[in-house]
């Protein structure tokens, strides 16, 4: 296996250090990780063929939105596309909503944001009010977190895209890394134009 194309750094922020992994070149791609701290997995250097990949691990805390938003502002990302995993889906959330005008384009991977056991009014009201072109994944074979909670996502946000990826369990980026990467460079690429093709592709084997 050839060697990962990304280097690790620091960024400095109220006296604490935010560690991010970095490689590619072209528009910028946030990522945030999920459960178990910043891993990287091939759907990354996919990625990084087509954008510069920034993986932020979580600043500690309830709310690592307003420390990743300076973490951010630091590297000169005036606009940015930003990609959340699992947990890390409410603060791609929070972000997207906090920084409106500078998230391109928004991609959740299995979030776990709403919860069939502790549905969020509030969070789902500002949800409504969110116009940035979103991107929602699930895996089918998730065990984590139901799939059909992707339309739960999709009828609450006014510009929402859902895909389902057959064959990938809670982490879709590690079990199908070819298949999530074609979905995600082609709806970055695309916005409200990306359709998902009814060929036989990676998405639909």
């Amino acid at each position: 296996m050839a060697p990962s194309p990304f280097r690790e750094a620091n960024v400095e922020i109220d006296g604490s250090r935010v560690r991010y992994m970095e490689a590619g070149q072209g528009t910028p791609l946030v990522h945030l990780h999920g459960a178990g701290g910043l891993r990287l997995t091939r759907a990354h250097d996919l990625l990084a063929r087509h954008f510069r990949v920034l993986a932020f691990e979580l600043p500690e805390g309830p709310s690592p939105e307003p420390a990743l938003a300076r973490a951010i502002a630091t590297l000169d990302l005036d606009t940015f596309n930003l990609m959340g995993t699992s947990v890390a889906g409410a603060a791609a959330l929070g972000l997207a909503l906090q920084e409106p005008g500078r998230v391109r384009a928004l991609v959740l991977e299995a979030p776990t944001a709403i919860r069939p056991d502790k549905r969020d009014a509030d969070l789902e009201r500002r949800l409504s009010d969110l116009a940035t072109p979103t991107l929602v994944l699930f895996g089918t074979g998730d065990d984590v977190v139901a799939p059909a909670m992707g339309r739960v996502y999709k009828a609450s946000m006014s510009n929402c895209h859902l895909v389902f990826v057959y064959a990938a369990g809670h982490v879709i980026s590690a079990d199908r890394p070819e298949a999530f990467t074609e979905v995600v460079v082609d709806f970055l690429e695309r916005h409200e134009a990306f359709v998902i093709s009814r060929a036989r592709t990676v998405i639909h084997p």
